[in-house]
């Protein structure tokens, strides 16, 4: 995993979204510059669909309950209608570019994790969205913890 600038890692919080709570309900939107390789994580009530661009290269994350309690499930659109560039090459930068893109969100929503330290167990589960089976998955990112 590389390392990550947090310089580089740009938080905005929406709604009724505090640094240190709500737990539940809170959604995560990752999108990043290109040029600058800047961070930007938007944690609100909704995704912040203001910011997707016609890239389609924002990663979508939100806490869910499940049969074995809290967990980070996600997704990102490999390929679809509108959706610009290669699926290969798409679910490769995507699924490469997955543990930068989960060091942000550590990294931005930190003071959440440091007041609920029990919140470093919950396992991340993004989906890959396609139309292609081969790239239609879900794929455990193990506890969000090893991303700090």
């Amino acid at each position: 995993m590389k390392e990550l600038n947090p310089h580089k890692v740009f938080v905005q919080y929406r709604d009724i979204m505090k640094p240190y709570e709500p737990v539940m309900g809170r959604k995560y939107t990752i999108t990043h510059s290109d040029t600058t390789a800047e961070l930007f994580v938007f944690v609100a009530e909704n995704y912040a669909e203001d910011q997707i661009t016609i890239m389609r290269d924002e990663v979508r994350v939100a806490w869910e309950e499940n049969k074995k309690g809290l967990a980070l499930i996600g997704s990102v659109i490999v390929d679809g209608k509108g959706v610009i560039g290669n699926a290969y090459i798409r679910n490769k930068i995507f699924y490469n570019e997955m543990p930068t893109a989960l060091q942000a969100l550590r990294q931005a929503d930190r003071f959440l994790f440091d007041k609920e330290a029990n919140l470093d167990n919950t396992t991340v589960f993004i989906h890959f969205i396609s139309s292609n089976p081969a790239y239609d998955k879900t794929y455990d990112f193990g506890a969000i913890g090893i991303y700090k």
